[in-house]
C-alpha cells in the first residue's frame, strides 16, 4: 500500500494537484485537513492498482445496430 500526502495552499490548487494524481491509481483517503499554512489531502493506492492504470485494455469495437421499421 502507497501513500501520498498533497499540501497546497489554498483550496483550488489542492484540487488541481490532486486531479493530477487520479489517472495514475489514486484513491482520496478521509477528507482535507486544514493546518496553519493551508490544506492537505491523504491519497492511498495498491501496487496492483498501478499497474492496471499502465496497461488499460484497448476500447472495443463498437457494433453497428440495424434498426429495423
Amino acid at each position: 500500500m502507497e501513500y501520498n500526502i498533497i499540501v497546497a495552499p489554498d483550496l483550488e490548487v489542492l484540487a488541481t494537484e490532486v486531479a493530477g494524481y487520479i489517472p495514475q491509481g489514486w484513491k482520496l483517503k478521509g477528507g482535507i485537513f486544514e493546518h496553519t499554512t493551508g490544506y492537505a489531502q491523504q491519497l492511498v493506492r495498491n501496487p496492483s492498482d498501478k499497474l492496471r492504470s499502465m496497461h488499460k485494455p484497448m476500447p472495443a469495437k463498437q457494433r453497428r445496430t440495424k434498426w429495423i421499421e
